[in-house]
């Protein structure tokens, strides 16, 4: 668990791997908690994003409940 928190706050900030080891506990712990929350609110905003785009108009020659041209 540590293995992926370590390389989850090294992709987050780009650096390196031996960098974030050399960190004391509570720089890693605030650099860790700083990169959760980022994460979070990304997410949040793809979340919001795509709920915006499948709630968005229909456009008539792709509904499905009408019959096609010529039937």
């Amino acid at each position: 668990m540590m293995d992926s928190a370590t390389y989850f706050v090294a992709k987050h900030f780009k650096i390196s791997i031996p960098e974030v080891l050399s960190m004391t506990p509570e720089e890693f712990e605030q650099s860790f908690v700083w990169a959760s929350a980022q994460s979070q609110i990304e997410s949040e905003e793809m979340q919001k994003a795509t709920g915006e785009m499948k709630g968005g108009t229909r456009i008539g020659s792709t509904d499905a409940g009408q019959p096609f041209p010529f039937e």
